[in-house]
């Protein structure tokens, strides 16, 4: 939920580094979930006898409305965010070197947006895309473009274009942690959206490209 966002654009480093952190953890809701849905849908998982129900189902691919595995929400809920900080982020600040303040920011929150719709459309097939926040009840009930996996993998591709080099926000250790971590490298998102694309070539490119640049 926003309250009384007209005007409140993300220009001073504290709001900004607690956007990010606010995205990040909203993450955490599905991250255990994301394996979970591609693993025991896998040829080399089965169940046993003291499988959870929902988790059951997901096995045999009869996913109920009430599955607590299926809540497309979890996934929306960090694309408003990102579609939100994305759109009041001021990438136009700079510091005394010319450099773009908020750009690492910036280039993280379409990873994160990325991966979100990535895992969303592998899951539902088909889902409304919107690439603007959703502020109001109106723009809540409005109906928006379903699209399918092809389509939002270019679309992503052409979002993450020129930001392949730009390092990832660095706000030191968290719980023991290094925050460099905590983002989605621009090029291997890239290589994995080309891949679900059918874009066999520029898959292998992109994820070349990713191990050689992290080989030196």
């Amino acid at each position: 939920n926003v309250i009384y966002e007209e005007g409140n654009a993300l220009d001073n480093p504290a709001d900004t580094i607690y956007s990010v952190i606010g995205i990040a953890n909203k993450l955490q809701a599905i991250a255990d979930r994301t394996i979970l849905l591609g693993e025991v849908r896998g040829d080399l998982v089965d169940i046993t006898n003291a499988t959870h129900s929902d988790l059951r189902d997901v096995a045999t691919f009869n996913i109920g409305t009430n599955n607590k595995y299926n809540n497309p929400r979890d996934y929306y809920a960090i694309i408003n965010n990102c579609n939100y900080f994305i759109a009041k982020a001021d990438t136009a600040l700079k510091n005394n070197r010319n450099e773009s303040i908020f750009l690492r920011e910036y280039a993280a929150v379409k990873g994160f947006r990325a991966w979100t719709y990535l895992q969303l459309v592998l899951n539902y097939g088909r889902v409304p895309f919107v690439t603007t926040p959703i502020l109001t009840k109106e723009e809540a009930d409005a109906t928006y473009d379903v699209q399918g996996l092809e389509y939002i993998c270019n679309w992503l591709l052409d979002d993450l274009k020129g930001l392949e080099d730009v390092e990832t926000p660095a706000y030191g250790t968290i719980r023991s942690n290094d925050s460099r971590l905590f983002y989605f490298p621009i090029r291997l998102l890239q290589g994995e959206l080309h891949l679900w694309a059918g874009n066999y070539k520029e898959a292998a490119v992109a994820d070349y490209n990713f191990i050689n640049k992290r080989n030196g």
